[in-house]
């Protein structure tokens, strides 16, 4: 907040504060604005001209009543909200004149401040899709300031996912982001549509793996296609060799891959797969990460041995918020497990621990789906399993999977 005040004092006075005669030209306007006297030493020391030291709240307020405000709270409380809103206006001006310079301009200016950057570019993003500015998207996040490796994973989690669900409803793309290699990795990475493998998202994977992507894009894609092949009850051939056991790939990737390479092992090489997978990247990160496919694969498949180790061998931590969700898919899958060998406090447990309404959108519907079979299972009375019934077929039509069947739902706990 104190930044956003330096901030402002420069845009009072037009000018940025560099030397010793700024800070007193600042000192004398507060006496003849304000009748108060202030060191032009204080304010070479908040402007890092001097050694820093922190301002005491006489200083802030005074400050702050120079810029207009009441006291320093005065001012905390209202100009954050009014630079946000200043900014928006100016977004959705360059929007509106369809103005890409200016709405360039606007993305490094606001990389400059980098607060929430984040969040404004996820913002501008959507407003530049309901405008249907896809040219301008693609020119966007072509730009130096959108590299996809100055984000953290979670940044990426936050612009792919806002990005994500207003493309599942417009369902329209331009194939010149399919050659976009920061739109691939900040929203084709992160979004992996679940409910739209039949749709959208499946002829995107399609059309960008015939662009030949990067290496790390291409084993994605190929490993979407591949599962998206055994939900529509078709034969699969998984080529991941010994990608799972590298260390130069993402670790939701990996765990992609692993739970791929399961589903066609046998009892035995699934136990020695698992336990080299684990050996080998406990060494190296957060086991959660390298484990988020096994969770929901080891449900579609009712893999008992899967579950199993998860559970009584992995300790899973969350470091980092978007974490959260790969836990909760967890907790399904240890209540689905527990259900299944009989262990009713223990499935009690981890029913309470899941919640649909943690779970990532792009999987929400997925989950979902999953989740009523548990809910079927679970359900006491004609009436409430009729209910959930339609709501499982319901999904099961939206999605189009089908290995989702009837039969399957009624028949998976028998």
């Amino acid at each position: 907040m104190i930044d956003l005040l330096k901030k402002q004092i420069e845009q009072k006075i037009g000018k940025e504060i560099t030397n010793r005669g700024d800070c007193e030209m600042i000192s004398n306007a507060i006496l003849q604005t304000l009748d108060v006297n202030i060191s032009y030493n204080t304010i070479r020391r908040l402007f890092g001209l001097a050694t820093y030291t922190k301002p005491n709240k006489k200083t802030l307020d005074i400050l702050s009543k120079f810029l207009g405000y009441k006291n320093y709270f005065h001012f905390s409380q209202n100009a954050q909200y009014k630079e946000k809103t200043e900014f928006q206006n100016d977004m959705y001006k360059v929007i509106y004149h369809n103005d890409i310079e200016a709405i360039t301009a606007l993305i490094k200016n606001r990389k400059v401040n980098q607060q929430n950057y984040s969040g404004f570019i996820a913002q501008l993003s959507r407003e530049l899709l309901y405008d249907k500015s896809y040219s301008n998207l693609n020119t966007v996040f072509k730009l130096q300031n959108l590299d996809y490796k100055t984000f953290t994973y979670s940044e990426l989690l936050h612009i792919g996912n806002s990005i994500g669900l207003i493309i599942r409803k417009q369902e329209h793309y331009n194939e010149a982001l399919f050659y976009n290699t920061n739109f691939l990795h900040c929203v084709y990475l992160t979004f992996v549509d679940y409910s739209s493998l039949n749709g959208y998202y499946g002829a995107w994977a399609k059309k960008i793996l015939q662009k030949k992507p990067s290496r790390e894009i291409t084993i994605f894609t190929s490993a979407i296609l591949e599962f998206n092949k055994f939900i529509n009850n078709k034969s699969i051939n998984p080529k991941v060799d010994n990608l799972i056991y590298t260390d130069d790939l993402n670790p939701i990737l990996c765990s992609r891959l692993l739970a791929l390479k399961l589903l066609k092992a046998n009892e035995t090489e699934t136990i020695e797969v698992l336990h080299k997978y684990y050996t080998i990247h406990s060494k190296r990160a957060n086991l959660t990460d390298y484990s988020y496919e096994l969770f929901t694969t080891s449900i579609v498949t009712k893999n008992l041995q899967i579950m199993g180790f998860l559970v009584q061998k992995i300790i899973l931590r969350v470091k980092f918020y978007y974490q959260k969700s790969h836990l909760n898919s967890f907790y399904l899958m240890g209540a689905f497990y527990y259900k299944l060998i009989g262990d009713e406090k223990k499935e009690a447990e981890y029913n309470t621990l899941f919640s649909l309404n943690e779970c990532r959108y792009s999987y929400e519907e997925f989950i979902s789906l999953l989740y009523q079979i548990y809910l079927y299972d679970s359900a006491e009375g004609l009436s409430n399993k009729t209910k959930i019934k339609k709501k499982y077929i319901q999904l099961s039509k939206k999605l189009n999977y089908p290995y989702f069947s009837e039969n399957y739902l009624t028949d998976y706990f028998k």
